[in-house]
């Protein structure tokens, strides 16, 4: 595998104002800043991600952009080499050289780009208003808001619809961790709710909450909560069954256990009375003549 190494490029740092680099990590190549060497009390962590070539078109080209873009690939101006394409942002692609960190050759390239997957109506945030512009991450495509201060992101569904808007964590200070000082929040994520710690990341104790627990901070929940996989209204229709439900199986599992213990020590005592009989000589005669 080739070195991790640092390509400088005239691209500035949106935090900082120093110069960018091009580095190569196993989940593909970004732009890192060149302040990340620094002391802890200067370093600068500021990372872009870039899109690869395939997820990109020239909307200046139309739909002749991917064809234009196999036919008329890039060769490196200091040796040569075929040249890989990566999207920085709408206005800027970024050529870098295929024997980077090698040769540290690399040309920018400013036009109107967008990314490919998703052709429909402008989505707006539903936290701040903006609009929402199609980006692509280390996990794959999602939306992100156009507002620097705003950070809110959406995902991006299989069938290419955006997904809906996540519900706001609703904290539960009456529910402690195990494993820590803080308490749970109930979160949305891609496979529905659960419970996280307040102070994540620094602690990242997770688990799934109890219907009970539902049930017991029921008016908590948002009125049109259709994200939390169950409405306020149904919890009521539907939770208190559940505990009923869930009585009969502990009982039913309760006398399955008994009868399981029953059949132990019935076979138990059998066994014991044959050995008994076995080892005392007197039942053994008592057995022979009454055979006889």
């Amino acid at each position: 595998m080739r070195p991790n190494q640092m390509v400088l490029t005239s691209i500035d740092c949106p935090t900082c104002g120093r110069k960018m680099g091009i580095r190569t990590a196993s989940t593909g190549v970004f732009l890192g800043c060149s302040g990340y060497a620094l002391s802890p009390k200067e370093r600068c962590k500021t990372t872009i991600n870039l899109i690869p070539e395939n997820e990109v078109l020239n909307v200046l080209e139309g739909d002749d952009a991917e064809t234009n873009a196999l036919r008329a690939k890039r060769r490196c101006q200091k040796c040569g080499t075929a040249m890989d394409s990566y999207l920085i942002d709408p206005k800027r692609k970024l050529h870098v050289c295929g024997n980077n960190p090698t040769c540290d050759g690399y040309e920018i390239e400013e036009g109107e780009f967008r990314i490919k997957g998703y052709d429909g109506p402008i989505v707006e945030c539903e936290k701040c208003g903006s609009e929402m512009h199609l980006k692509m991450g280390r996990f794959g495509k999602y939306m992100a808001c156009t507002n620097d201060e705003c950070k809110n992101t959406r995902k991006i569904l299989r069938n290419g619809e955006v997904a809906p808007p996540k519900e706001d964590p609703v904290p539960l200070p009456e529910l402690p961790c195990e494993k820590s000082d803080a308490y749970f929040v109930l979160r949305d994520g891609a496979a529905g709710i659960f419970l996280a710690a307040n102070t994540f990341p620094k602690s990242r104790e997770t688990r799934a909450p109890l219907v009970e627990e539902l049930y017991r901070f029921r008016d908590r929940l948002p009125e049109n909560c259709v994200i939390w996989r169950m409405r306020r209204s149904r919890i009521r229709k539907e939770i208190k069954p559940s505990f009923a439900l869930a009585a009969k199986q502990n009982s039913s599992t309760l006398r399955r256990k008994k009868r399981g213990k029953r059949r132990d020590g019935q076979r138990s005592s059998s066994t014991a009375s044959g050995l008994k009989a076995k080892n005392n000589p007197l039942s053994v005669a008592a057995i022979v003549n009454r055979a006889a």
